[in-house]
């Protein structure tokens, strides 16, 4: 009874004091003193003496932080005002626009801007470099044979194919045995209607460039592709043909140049009059060269009216073809209405042969070069630029 006594007066008897707990110390956290699942309760202490839900807050002296400013449309959501950036303003500062210098010349030598004449060159050049939306088609024509148009062709071609990196075909249209097989490098004679018999596994979807270009002739010093015309009577292309043609070309080539005849009532000349983006005519400063022209140029104002909008004159002069009198009566009936290129002589094109590129007269590529870009500016003028 004693011990039990004294046991129950020493669990009364008051116990000491503890220790003050020292300045800044912190209280260790156990699992019987923390919240439950840290949502309630009070916050813990760190060693500085801030709380947890304090250690981030804002000192009292320290600066309002800078906001972005907000404003609230019509329908009631919050919008920022500042616009939206683009990484192409941080583009265009690191790859600044260089300054043009010349190429030749004694202005080379010292690093100065180029000449009127080559920066009109650098013009031009950029002009043909233009990136078209969609495949674009040329037409050659005029009605008087001997005017020029195949040599005018192969130009062109060449022209587009060179300053372009290639995606050129020339394609001779004629109805009947043209002489674009003759002026290019042929090493076969496989032409159109060889084509037209292998059409339908040209069009499945399992074919390749390469089945095509089996019946065309690449031309090196030009960088494009040449095909030529049917060589015999009873294989005369038809309107049906030609769109068959243009299609397949269409899937395979950007720039499609269409050399054509002398009959304008034939049907694939006038399939190709409906698809041309854009129609050169080659003429000689002679009448019996310009007149029939100028005829070809008036029945199209009632057939295809837009397309004398996206018109370009190539003045192709032979020796002895132009006649002072006549060329200003031409130059001005046909220049009121559409630009001129003149085409100087070259006896290279004279010899009648095949036109290899690079063994023309400079003069002769500068004025292709021009004539390209000229096409070129009547196709953007039809919206056919890529944006």
């Amino acid at each position: 009874m004693t011990t039990a006594r004294n046991t129950e007066q020493d669990q009364r008897a008051p116990q000491p004091a503890r220790p003050a707990q020292a300045q800044g110390a912190t209280k260790p956290a156990t699992d019987a003193n923390r919240p439950a699942g840290g949502s309630s309760g009070s916050a813990t202490r760190t060693t500085s003496g801030r709380s947890d839900a304090n250690r981030f807050a804002r000192p009292a002296d320290a600066p309002e932080p800078r906001r972005n400013p907000r404003v609230v449309s019509n329908s009631g959501v919050y919008k920022p005002t500042e616009q939206r950036r683009s990484a192409s303003d941080l583009i265009s500062q690191l790859t600044p626009e260089v300054p043009q210098k010349a190429t030749r010349g004694w202005r080379s030598w010292f690093g100065l801007k180029p000449s009127q004449r080559e920066a009109d060159e650098f013009r031009d050049l950029a002009t043909v470099k233009t990136v078209f939306r969609r495949p674009v088609t040329v037409m050659v024509a005029n009605p008087k044979g001997g005017s020029g148009k195949t040599p005018t062709s192969v130009l062109l071609a060449g022209a587009f194919g060179l300053h372009r990196g290639g995606g050129v075909v020339a394609w001779d249209n004629n109805e009947l045995r043209g002489t674009m097989p003759d002026r290019t490098f042929s090493p076969h004679r496989r032409n159109v209607h060889d084509m037209l018999a292998k059409l339908e596994q040209l069009r499945w979807s399992t074919s390749q460039f390469t089945d095509l270009a089996y019946f065309l002739n690449h031309q090196d010093t030009g960088n494009f592709y040449a095909l030529g015309s049917a060589q015999h009577a009873g294989h005369v292309v038809t309107g049906q043909n030609f769109r068959q043609v243009h299609e397949l070309f269409a899937r395979y080539f950007q720039v499609i140049v269409v050399d054509t005849g002398n009959n304008e009532a034939a049907p694939n000349w006038t399939a190709a009059a409906a698809e041309a983006d854009c129609l050169v005519v080659p003429t000689k400063w002679r009448k019996d060269s310009l007149i029939p022209a100028a005829r070809m140029l008036e029945s199209l104002q009632d057939t295809n009216p837009g397309l004398l909008d996206r018109t370009v004159i190539a003045a192709t002069n032979g020796p002895e073809d132009s006649q002072k009198g006549v060329k200003a009566s031409g130059a001005s009936w046909f220049g009121s209405n559409h630009p001129i290129v003149e085409i100087p002589t070259d006896p290279h094109i004279a010899e009648g042969g095949v036109i290899d590129y690079s063994l023309l007269h400079k003069d002769t590529r500068r004025a292709a070069l021009r004539l390209a870009a000229e096409v070129s500016l009547r196709l953007v003028g039809g919206g056919l630029a890529q944006e």
